[in-house]
């Protein structure tokens, strides 16, 4: 609870604060998990997909700038169990987490830039489907409702407010809970996304 409460704050900072901001605006894209976020030991990933979308503020000093950012981020990691040899054996987890990334980004001429930040992220639903009798299990209880993690990327700003850029999310804290599973997993994804700059 008192994790879920910070971020809140911390999101109303930001939209706050994105009212005095150089520039802000909305974003969106595409999540490509790429690490096996789920419950048990017998599973094999089999395909990942999701999206975000969210807001974001951006000041720039010089060749330097920051730009943090809240975005709702779902995604979908689809399982096998080779050792079950039935129709049953496929199912998915789906997930859906606030994110609270804090970007800081290197300028290069013609507005090509690195970004490196943390992310902070709290857990908001989270389900394991059995594709096959669409039987779905609620797990949010058996992982940790926040986590951590670090984005590199690149970016690209462009002309009349728009924005493109990919990052490698990485993850560098537990997902599941010590409690529920002994397996440690970070939930790592790659993400690109497109913004655009209400006030420029």
């Amino acid at each position: 609870m008192k994790n879920k409460i910070n971020i809140l704050i911390l999101g109303l900072l930001i939209t706050t604060g994105s009212l005095m901001a150089q520039e802000f605006g909305i974003k969106a894209g595409v999540n490509i998990p790429t690490s096996n976020a789920v419950i048990g030991n017998n599973l094999e990933q089999s395909g990942a997909s999701g999206y975000h979308a969210g807001i974001f503020a951006k000041f720039k000093f010089a060749f330097i700038g920051i730009s943090p950012e809240l975005q709702y981020s779902f995604q979908i990691i689809d399982f096998e169990d080779p050792n079950i040899i039935t129709p049953d054996k496929n199912s998915s987890q789906e997930s859906a987490y606030l994110d609270l990334p804090i970007m800081l980004r290197f300028y290069l001429p013609g507005g090509l830039n690195f970004q490196l930040g943390p992310q902070f992220s709290y857990l908001m639903s989270a389900k394991q489907i059995t594709h096959t009798t669409d039987a779905e299990t609620n797990i949010k209880d058996e992982l940790l409702n926040s986590n951590i993690s670090i984005n590199l990327g690149i970016g690209w700003d462009l002309p009349f407010g728009l924005d493109v850029y990919g990052r490698y999310n990485i993850g560098i804290s537990d997902v599941n809970d010590p409690a529920s599973a002994s397996t440690a997993i970070q939930n790592s994804m790659i993400q690109i996304s497109l913004a655009y700059s209400l006030k420029k």
